[in-house]
């Protein structure tokens, strides 16, 4: 079994159900309060681990409660958390998100502990990086760290995953090394400068390609996704379900590519199998609550025939 190693954030999401999002100013009364695990380097880690996936941890936790249960369930689902940080006298990041009835969401999260996986805690772990066959990373850590990892990894010749969630502008260098790089559509039209649109997309796919990566994942949530690179452009369609919460369908799409794309290095069965695994998520509430096992996600493959298409 291939190694995938995740380097991300993690944090406990307070959750609040809503019947709508509320305008700046207003007050929405009658919320419906819960509590789940979350962060997107957490549930992409949890998303390839049910998939599937051998995975191995780098996060940041806080000397809390939180943190200690955190840890607690990225081992119970079969994670390798040897490289998992306490930070002392922090606390472990926390999300807060307004779910409304549509499951469309608007999310606030205080990084805390993950502002402390620094460069310099990767360092004595060249070997983990080495042995990986690819590393997965987001952009809820420093910046630095990111740019320190694509650039070790480039260097010792590993695949590199990102999703740059949160979105924001990035460095050359750092598109330089993506192999498979998967955004959504705000995160694509912050990086490309342009607008999408069915139109755009050819447009948009070429400018990305251009500064660096060697394959595009735009996801297009029930429009599916689209993958670019210099020899193809494909749509894989969606499969319709009804929404509750869309909180970790991106994480989850990751996640679940990643263990895919290693088994079968096929790209548009892996952005199937990832719209699946991303379908069932958001059909249920809460970041790592939702993530479906490698069965669910196989039964639903079974019961929903979708196909890959040119454009």
């Amino acid at each position: 079994m291939k190694n995938i190693l995740v380097i991300g954030s993690t944090n406990i999401d307070i959750i609040a159900q809503v019947d709508h999002l509320p305008a700046p100013g207003e007050t929405v009364g009658d919320a419906i309060l819960s509590e789940a695990f979350g962060g997107k380097g957490a549930n992409q880690a949890i998303a390839a681990a049910r998939a599937g996936g051998k995975v191995t941890f780098f996060t940041c936790l806080g000397d809390d409660d939180k943190g200690r249960r955190a840890l607690q369930n990225l081992q119970e689902n079969h994670i390798d958390t040897r490289y998992v940080y306490t930070v002392q006298d922090h606390y472990t990041g926390t999300a807060l998100i307004f779910v409304d009835r549509k499951g469309e969401n608007i999310i606030a999260v205080a990084p805390e502990a993950n502002q402390y996986l620094s460069k310099e805690k990767m360092n004595p772990y060249l070997d983990v990086i080495k042995n990986a066959d690819l590393i997965v990373m987001q952009l809820e850590i420093p910046y630095e760290t990111v740019k320190h990892i694509t650039k070790l990894a480039s260097y010792n010749g590993k695949q590199i995953l990102l999703n740059p969630a949160p979105a924001r502008q990035l460095d050359e260098e750092v598109l330089k090394s993506v192999k498979y790089l998967i955004l959504n559509e705000t995160e694509a039209e912050m990086i490309a400068g342009r607008q999408v649109s069915e139109e755009s997309l050819p447009i948009i796919g070429q400018k990305l390609i251009e500064k660096g990566p060697e394959n595009i994942i735009l996801t297009l949530g029930k429009k599916g996704a689209y993958i670019f690179n210099n020899k193809r452009r494909t749509f894989v369609d969606s499969f319709p379900v009804t929404p509750v919460d869309t909180t970790a369908a991106g994480d989850t799409f990751c996640g679940a590519f990643a263990t895919r794309i290693l088994e079968k290095n096929d790209l548009t069965r892996a952005a199937r199998f990832a719209n699946a695994a991303a379908a069932i998520s958001v059909t249920r509430l809460g970041a790592q609550p939702s993530v479906p096992s490698l069965p669910e996600i196989e039964r639903f493959l079974m019961n929903h025939k979708i196909s890959g298409h040119e454009k």
